[in-house]
């Protein structure tokens, strides 16, 4: 089961790409994640594969270099205006799909511009994105490695394999984080009555503690009270 599709341009982000694959697979093992269609077998169409690969993935990563948008093909045209270009296919499916599609800015790379994208891929402006930089590589992927964690976690339960399809896979990542959520409210409110559980205990032992010292001051009063009172006749009789 591949929780993590990655789409990359070789000759805009390949080294970032590998090296995220590799931190990845560290993480979460190969089998979550898939990347490009190298060793495609021949005769099959690509176009199928793709949508294959995306019908078991959970979020796509859009890895976006500095030339991203300008790559040309040895004919001289842009090649994200092909709609045969493999990054195009893998993104556009993706956004068809409503698979969660996550923009990863590498190399000092900004968002593009709606208008500067081909019709299908204008919903990708409106998708959130993280920024990978070279100074700061670890605490970045770490931090892209938590926004990550619950689309493996529903990988792992097979969500994305299910007849229903992303849109059931989103609802679970969202009860997923929303049973953290809760959970650790719970674990709050169980650490606070624990607390206040614990306060009233150490109260009320206490209070036992004040009211024994009271009551043996007291016994302690009557039998001295007693032994004077039994001086005082003795003095007398004498």
């Amino acid at each position: 089961m591949r929780a993590i599709f990655i789409s990359y341009r070789r000759a805009d982000s390949e080294g970032q790409a590998r090296a995220l694959l590799k931190d990845l697979i560290a993480r979460f093992g190969k089998e979550a994640v898939f990347i490009d269609v190298t060793g495609l077998a021949k005769g099959l169409d690509f176009r199928r594969v793709l949508e294959d690969r995306l019908a078991t993935s959970g979020v796509l990563l859009a890895i976006i270099g500095k030339d991203w948008l300008d790559i040309k093909d040895e004919d001289g045209a842009t090649r994200l205006d092909s709609p045969k270009d493999f990054v195009r296919l893998e993104i556009a499916a993706a956004l068809k799909r409503n698979i969660p599609v996550i923009p990863v800015l590498v190399r000092g790379a900004r968002m593009p511009r709606a208008e500067a994208l081909p019709e299908d891929l204008k919903d990708l402006v409106f998708r959130d994105g993280v920024e990978l930089t070279h100074a700061r590589w670890d605490s970045d992927v770490e931090d892209l490695m938590r926004a990550l964690t619950p689309y493996v976690d529903a990988a792992k339960l097979g969500i994305w394999s299910r007849p229903w399809g992303a849109p059931a896979g989103i609802l679970v990542l969202a009860l997923l984080c929303a049973a953290g959520y809760f959970g650790y409210g719970r674990f709050e409110e169980n650490s606070a009555r624990k607390a206040t559980e614990d306060a009233e205990a150490k109260v009320k032992q206490i209070q036992d503690e004040k009211a024994a010292a009271e009551e043996a001051a007291h016994l302690k009063g009557t039998v001295d009270a007693q032994a004077r009172r039994r001086k005082t006749e003795a003095d007398e009789e004498v």
